[in-house]
């Protein structure tokens, strides 16, 4: 039963019949208290601007089940789609045109987080009327030294926030949804949590094209099943306080994720139907491998999951690969690839 708080002099304040000599104001009686009486800091009262109403304070819960949504406010999207993006037009285009496909008979939405691309990605993203653009730059320099505004983490985080949807999907600006696949997780989520998991998050096969001819998902830490690209259900993300902000820079924040929501008791599971190109330029490749971000997100997880770095738990690592023929999606998107030197 829901408790109603009425005005209590004898807690917030009430008006007393003298007033403070320093200023003609009213002096507020707090409990057996004056307001003149002498103390550390300002009075709490001061604070209080509407204690002459008498306010009755707000208590219990809030009704919503009986309140009819406006009829010309749009339903909230079951599944809401974030990209991160930075100058990358021509690999956002086909990316964002995928999803498209995958969110047609779908209530969905779709949000592109832009670091201050200079290529004409925002350009074209504010004329695509179904995409919610948030343009956050990044980027700065202090001293002479480039500087991150946000780590992964934070940037992420804005999107994740802003999806309205209770699937949030994220893959990167360089990625490909096969047809079908967010209809297949939708439809293996429903399944696991009738079979009594709690699910929190699901994994998606993917392959770093044109390196890698099979799709996997991955296994980090202890064995536990990672979300590289795939769906965050909506309760887990804000159970566990969303993507840290603060510890890692950019590589290894969704792995700690991921850690988190098994942490929290929710289970992360596949999806065998639900594919995901996603494109390794060498650049960036060769970025990677000798990278010191990596570095130093690598050692940030090993100081924050201590109990999962033996070398027991290290062994349960790995990949789980898909029997399924890769088709020509990413080769007739993408285009041919110069050979490896």
């Amino acid at each position: 039963m829901s408790r109603r708080r009425a005005f209590q002099p004898e807690r917030e304040a009430a008006l007393a019949n003298s007033h403070d000599q320093s200023d003609g104001a009213p002096a507020l009686v707090f409990g057996n208290r004056s307001a003149a009486t002498p103390q550390v800091g300002p009075a709490p009262e001061k604070f209080l601007p509407d204690l002459n109403a008498q306010p009755v304070r707000p208590a219990g819960g809030v009704r919503t089940a009986q309140i009819s949504r406006y009829p010309q406010l749009c339903e909230r999207p079951r599944v809401s789609v974030v990209l991160g993006s930075f100058n990358r037009a021509r690999l956002l285009k086909p990316a964002i045109e995928s999803v498209r496909r995958e969110l047609a008979g779908l209530n969905g939405e779709i949000l592109v987080v832009d670091g201050g691309s200079t290529d004409g990605s925002i350009e074209w993203l504010l004329a695509q009327h179904d995409v919610i653009t948030i343009v956050q730059r990044n980027r700065t320099e202090i001293d002479g030294v480039s500087m991150r505004l946000r780590s992964w983490g934070g940037f992420m985080n804005i999107a994740f926030k802003a999806a309205a949807g209770r699937f949030v999907l994220m893959i990167s600006d360089d990625c490909l949804l096969l047809p079908g696949t967010i209809g297949a997780a939708i439809e293996r989520i429903d399944q696991a949590n009738a079979a009594g998991l709690r699910v929190g998050g699901c994994a998606f096969y993917f392959r770093n094209w044109p390196d890698e001819r099979s799709y996997y998902v991955q296994r980090t830490l202890g064995g536990n099943l990672m979300v590289n690209h795939g769906i965050y259900v909506r309760e887990a993300l804000e159970a566990v306080g969303y993507a840290d902000e603060d510890q890692y820079v950019f590589y290894k924040a969704d792995t700690d994720l991921s850690l988190k929501i098994w942490q929290a008791g929710f289970h992360i599971i596949d999806s065998p139907g639900s594919i995901c190109e996603h494109f390794l330029d060498p650049g960036e490749a060769a970025r990677v491998s000798n990278n010191a971000v990596m570095d130093f997100d690598r050692t940030v997880m090993r100081q924050r999951w201590p109990d999962l770095v033996s070398k027991d738990c290290v062994a349960k690592m790995g990949k789980i690969f898909l029997d399924v023929t890769p088709g020509n999606e990413a080769l007739e998107t993408w285009g041919p690839q110069p050979a490896k030197a």
